[in-house]
């Protein structure tokens, strides 16, 4: 212990390689990340997000898996190696925070909880909140640093940096909002506690929207410009609205994620405890776990990596919290080991349900055998099949979700129906095929689907992936 106190990077380092190293190179952690392996990939190719390829997902994040893709090598390894860059740099970052306010100790153990808990939830590969969280604690530490002080020197100028870096995490996913919202009103109580006048705050308070809209506005500006503005305004903001979502399955999903978050309740209960003797910063601190929590309930269909951005601000507070208790040593060793037993738990079973590297590769060369130099098209789960084998895309909407399932029939800017039709004119060479009886489809294309394999296609084998069965169709 004594060690990793005298050297936490190096022990948040080392410890996040033992949490995340042994799934590198499996590129199927995730059929999000398959996505985004995939159009990174093609934006460094010349092709273009929400026109060449949809989805609702903001530019940066594909910009940071096309660069990833670019260091030598795998671009599954690659991009398994900056995210677990920026896990680090997160840990190390709520270290820091955390230090201030606790100790080393318990700030260490804050740190390498953020590490072991991630997987939990999702964030053992690539989901976006595994990037933005270095954002958004970078801002955080910015602003912890100013809450305390009683002057205002500077913060117009330190407000522009740190709304400029919301608005880059912005452009990694939106929900960044409800934090940047907490954030810009942080500046604003800060400007008024030292007295600056109205005129003033307005004038910071537009200065520093501008710099936060600024990322985002330069990227659809580059849009408009190259005659896809509205393309990106649909994809980007009003998809979002059209989703349909079963709310009974996001409510129990809710419920689960709140049980499994139980041990940082508990910390943050012990600082409640002790409101009145807190200082400001805690309380700010507090106020902002608050605001993270809040934009997370009010997406409302809470998928588990939605929790991901809770974590930084949680486990500053558990590092707080377990300052405040007697036994806390043990407290933190259980913190850190309930986290990693779980979060590792969900990371295996999840690869022995979505596949291992070898079974992906075995799949992957049955399609070769048949796709000649024709387009394929996988109609569940594996999109890494695309970049595996180099094809070409025979539809923008290739995410299969986007045209199997029911609830994205008004969410497209585009008919599923009409746009299976145009897929399947193009004649892939090769359909990956996957029955999944829980899912709920869209029923006009699934018949279309199931019609054009009968009528055009043939059975050429079948591969295992996990606990899938696909079967490989090749044209007649």
């Amino acid at each position: 212990m004594t060690l990793a106190l005298r050297h936490p990077l190096a022990t948040i380092i080392l410890f996040a390689l033992l949490v995340r190293a042994w799934t590198f190179g499996n590129p199927v952690l995730h059929v999000d990340d398959q996505f985004y392996v995939l159009v990174g990939e093609r934006l460094m190719q010349g092709a273009l997000p929400y026109v060449d390829l949809w989805d609702r997902k903001p530019f940066g994040l594909f910009l940071i898996y096309g660069l990833a893709g670019k260091l030598p090598g795998d671009p599954v390894i690659g991009y398994q190696i900056v995210a677990t860059l920026f896990v680090i740099g997160t840990g190390w970052l709520i270290y820091r925070m955390a230090s201030k306010l606790a100790g080393p100790a318990p700030a260490l153990a804050g740190a390498l909880a953020y590490v072991a808990w991630l997987p939990l939830f999702g964030g053992i590969g690539g989901q976006s909140p595994v990037f933005y969280n270095l954002l958004i604690a970078m801002t955080a530490m910015i602003l912890m640093q100013r809450v305390t002080r009683p002057d205002s020197l500077g913060l117009t100028r330190v407000g522009c940096v740190v709304m400029l870096i919301i608005g880059a995490a912005l452009q990694i996913k939106y929900s960044v909002l409800f934090e940047g919202m907490f954030f810009g009103l942080t500046l604003m109580w800060l400007g008024w506690k030292s007295g600056r006048s109205l005129a003033q705050q307005i004038a910071d308070a537009a200065l520093w929207v501008v710099c936060a809209l600024l990322p985002t506005a330069l990227v659809w500006s580059a849009y408009a410009a190259l005659g896809h503005g509205e393309a990106f305004y649909q994809a980007n903001f009003l998809s979002v609205f059209q989703d349909a979502m079963r709310f009974d399955e996001a409510l129990a999903r809710l419920f689960w994620q709140m049980i499994g978050l139980l041990p940082f309740w508990l910390c943050l209960g012990v600082l409640l405890r002790r409101w009145s003797s807190l200082s400001r910063d805690i309380r700010w601190l507090i106020g902002w776990t608050g605001a993270s929590l809040g934009g997370f309930l009010l997406f409302g269909n809470w998928f588990d990596h939605y929790v991901l951005p809770l974590f930084v601000p949680l486990c500053v507070i558990a590092a707080m919290g377990l300052a405040q208790i007697r036994h806390q040593r043990l407290a933190a060793a259980l913190l850190i080991l309930i986290g990693l037993a779980a979060g590792l738990s969900r990371a295996a079973v999840d690869m022995l349900d979505r596949g291992t590297t070898g079974e992906v590769a075995n799949l992957a060369a049955l399609v070769e055998q048949h796709r000649g130099t024709g387009c394929i098209y996988v109609t569940e789960d594996i999109v890494a099949l695309y970049v595996l084998t180099h094809s070409c895309l025979p539809t923008p909407y290739i995410m299969p979700d986007h045209l199997a399932l029911k609830r994205y029939g008004d969410a497209l800017g585009a008919v599923q129906a009409q746009e299976m039709q145009k897929l399947l004119a193009r004649k892939p060479s090769v359909i990956v095929f996957l029955h999944d009886s829980e899912t709920e489809y869209a029923a006009a294309t699934r018949t279309m689907l199931l019609d054009d394999l009968k009528q055009n296609y043939r059975a050429v084998g079948q591969a295992q992936t996990g606990a899938k069965l696909f079967t490989v169709f090749a044209r007649r």
